[in-house]
């Protein structure tokens, strides 16, 4: 039973697995690589920020404490401001977590001067650094004079995950790479698609073509056993249509002696018994060459009107009626007497075992559709599918005395199924669901 959430082909699935691993691939490789980007430039932020510090500190340190106020000032810029004060500019004594390395750098690179403390911190953004997503970090180093060196400077309060040119360049490689897939994916799968539709064909119309070796080494073998088996097919038909049209036509002779024979005999009843097996035997022996005839049907394909078509193949048949649904057009592509015998049989069949035969001609994007419904006694469930047989009758459901040989529908579907389309039947209940109204043939041919 078909999933409707998932594929329903191999390439859709392959598609379907390829762009998936693709993007999430992607979108991995991406995230890690920002991840460890983002802490290497952090880290090497923080390294920049603790030397530039250090570096000032003690040249501050090695400066004459009244001058230092004056230094300080002088080398302040909007990247790094330096003051010198009798208070510290971080209240706290324990850097936060995330400033923990840049305390340490610091404190690592004042080993040349005697500091007593070193407290990092933060500040209040004003609504520039917010809108420039930038934090100010507050550096205090404190000397054994009692005198602190105040440092502050902007930092990036964090990273982008990615870069809009990162981002334009990973679609762009995605993009690329989905389509070399997609060719070489469409590539694999044409000579499968060519042999799915030749199997179908075999299947629906019995038409035999051959299919050229090519592909990828299971498809190669595929096709091969696929010609290998359709030939046989194609042999097995043959001999069997061969066969039955060589017995039927040998028949006719010892017949048409016996009929002579017949003529000649006196006793009349005995004569007329024996003249109406022969008319029988006769009449089987024609449907028997005529489906022979179906089954290897040579006649071209003409595009034909399907209306004209339905209601000359019901011409004979006051008991037919009909109607036509919907807007054509109503040119058709197919074999017109062997579509004009498959329609003319169900008429036939209805008006002859369900006393009228309503016929409706419609269709719509894809296909067109011919319903034949008559008002006899239908067919036993289990028997609908029989019924396609040939030479199958049923015993009870249908009159034996009509001359029937059990070939009329087995020609109707080997014909319909030779346009490539589909016939079936059922049978028709009543609204209260405890009867059968009628039975129902309903033909779908492609438009």
């Amino acid at each position: 039973m078909r999933n409707r959430f998932f594929p329903d082909s191999i390439l859709a699935w392959l598609l379907l697995i390829l762009v998936t691993g693709v993007l999430a691939s992607q979108a991995v490789t991406v995230l890690f690589h920002n991840i460890n980007r983002n802490e290497v430039l952090l880290r090497l932020e923080d390294q920049r920020a603790a030397e530039r510090i250090a570096a000032l500190a003690v040249f501050l340190d090695h400066t004459a404490p009244v001058l230092r106020r004056g230094v300080a000032d002088a080398m302040s810029g909007p990247s790094l401001n330096a003051r010198v004060s009798d208070r510290p500019l971080v209240a706290t004594t324990q850097a936060p977590r995330e400033l923990a390395p840049l305390a340490a750098g610091i404190a690592d690179r004042l080993k040349a001067i005697n500091w007593k403390e070193i407290r990092v911190g933060t500040g209040q953004p004003s609504e520039k650094e917010k809108a420039a997503d930038l934090v100010p970090i507050r550096v205090a180093v404190g000397l054994f004079d009692g005198s602190w060196l105040n440092f502050e400077f902007p930092m990036v309060a964090s990273l982008p995950w990615a870069s809009a040119e990162l981002l334009g360049l990973t679609v762009g490689s995605v993009i690329a790479v989905l389509g070399l897939c997609l060719y070489a994916l469409l590539r694999l799968m044409r000579p499968l698609e060519r042999l799915t539709l030749a199997a179908e064909s075999l299947g629906r119309s019995g038409a035999v073509q051959q299919l050229p070796e090519t592909g990828v080494g299971e498809v190669r073998r595929a096709a091969s056993a696929f010609n290998k088996m359709q030939a046989r097919i194609g042999r097995l038909i043959e001999d069997r249509l061969q066969m039955i049209a060589a017995i039927s036509h040998d028949l006719k002779t010892p017949i048409t002696r016996l009929r002579l024979r017949a003529e000649l005999m006196e006793d009349d009843e005995t004569r007329r018994k024996l003249l109406k097996d022969l008319d029988e035997m006769e009449a089987m022996i024609g449907s028997t060459l005529a489906f022979a005839r179906e089954e290897g049907n040579p006649e071209p394909r003409q595009s034909l009107d399907l209306r004209a078509l339905v209601k000359e193949a019901g011409e004979h048949q006051p008991g037919m009626r009909l109607s036509i649904a919907g807007t054509g057009p109503w040119e058709i592509v197919a074999q017109p007497l062997a579509l004009k015998r498959a329609v003319a049989n169900l008429i036939d069949n209805a008006v002859n075992y369900g006393d009228e035969a309503v016929v409706t001609v419609s269709r719509n994007q894809e296909r067109f559709e011919i319903r034949v419904d008559d008002r006899g006694p239908g067919i036993p469930e289990k028997e609908l599918e029989r019924v396609f047989r040939p030479f199958y009758r049923l015993e009870a459901s249908r009159n034996r005395d009509s001359g029937g040989t059990g070939l009329g529908l087995a020609i109707a579907r080997s014909a319909i199924l030779a346009q490539g389309g589909e016939i079936e039947i059922y049978n028709r209940i009543n609204n209260g669901g405890d009867s059968v109204i009628g039975l129902t043939a309903r033909v779908q041919l492609p438009v």
